[in-house]
């Protein structure tokens, strides 16, 4: 069962770091109920907002995956300093998505729900994926250093692929509004990143026998 666990933990991080199209069926379910109660209730988009809504729809997909990041905690230990940006990348995470989703109710050019990529990308990210999944066995097989490097660069690529979003998606935005939300989203996702990075620098990108224990 625990391996199970794991597994599916191991996808939803995959996911995150190649941007979000290898997530577990379950993962997919769920952002797909919710997607079709915001078709319920939102209008079609008009054409000059299409690409704009396509853009929300990746931002708020790979924001809940996100938001599930705090899994990995109850699956492997993990020491404080990884722990902590673990919760914070998941609280921001959540707090995105709501936001994400009272934008979705309050504007009526902004959408969610689509689906924008083509059968054949996700079939490359999905590959992408597997070929990639050596890069990330520790965070079955291994603990301790190893396996926390491995979370971190997964969730510094996950976050890039997130902040590099926000970016062309405000230099594209005509409502100053959700241009303003955009920057300061990208802002928060920058602060992220760099985090994470000075973390792997200062801490994990050693030779083996300086790697911490803890």
């Amino acid at each position: 069962m625990k391996r199970c666990v794991l597994s599916s933990l191991s996808s939803l991080l995959l996911a995150i770091a190649i941007g979000g199209c290898a997530a577990s069926d379950a993962t997919d379910r769920s952002v797909g109920e919710s997607a079709a109660r915001s078709r319920e209730r939102a209008p079609e988009v008009a054409p000059d907002r299409l690409e704009l809504s396509e853009g929300y729809s990746l931002l708020y997909r790979d924001t809940t995956r996100l938001d599930r990041i705090e899994l990995l905690l109850y699956a492997k230990s993990e020491s404080d300093r990884v722990e902590a940006i673990v919760r914070e990348v998941a609280e921001f995470a959540g707090e995105l998505k709501t936001r994400l989703e009272a934008i979705d109710r309050d504007y009526p050019g902004v959408r969610i729900d689509l689906d924008p990529l083509p059968e054949m990308e996700k079939r490359k990210r999905r590959s992408i994926a597997l070929e990639r999944a050596g890069d990330f066995a520790p965070l079955v097989g291994e603990g301790g250093a190893a396996y926390e490097r491995t979370v971190l660069i997964g969730l510094q690529n996950g976050i890039n692929h997130q902040r590099a979003l926000c970016r062309v998606l405000a230099a594209a935005e005509s409502d100053a509004g959700l241009e303003a939300f955009l920057l300061e989203t990208g802002a928060r996702y920058d602060a992220l990143y760099e985090r994470i990075g000075a973390l792997l620098g200062a801490v994990y990108f050693r030779t083996p026998g300086e790697m911490p224990d803890e």
